[in-house]
């Protein structure tokens, strides 16, 4: 048995147990609302990074794949596919 689980009492696992369920349940809707909305499911959560950013930031690439714990490659690609369908503008640094 590691240390971490000797430390957790039976209330924790219980609380970890719930914060799991609940996450599962938020993203199954955030799924469904983005296909509704006829948006993948990764487009829609970068929209949701970018427009979550605080004012006068700019997301940048790395920003984005930090955000969405991607690699930064697969989140160039995923900015292409944004500008590509115009939900946003991409521009040089």
């Amino acid at each position: 048995m590691g240390r971490l689980e000797a430390e957790l009492t039976r209330a924790d696992y219980e609380s970890l147990a719930t914060l799991r369920y609940t996450l599962r349940k938020f993203l199954d809707f955030s799924t469904s609302a983005a296909q509704e909305a006829g948006l993948p499911p990764q487009q829609h959560q970068a929209l949701l990074a970018i427009k979550g950013l605080p004012v006068g930031e700019t997301m940048t690439v790395g920003m984005l794949a930090e955000k969405l714990l991607i690699a930064p490659h697969t989140a160039t690609e995923l900015a292409t596919r944004l500008v590509k369908a115009g939900y946003v503008l991409r521009t040089t640094d």
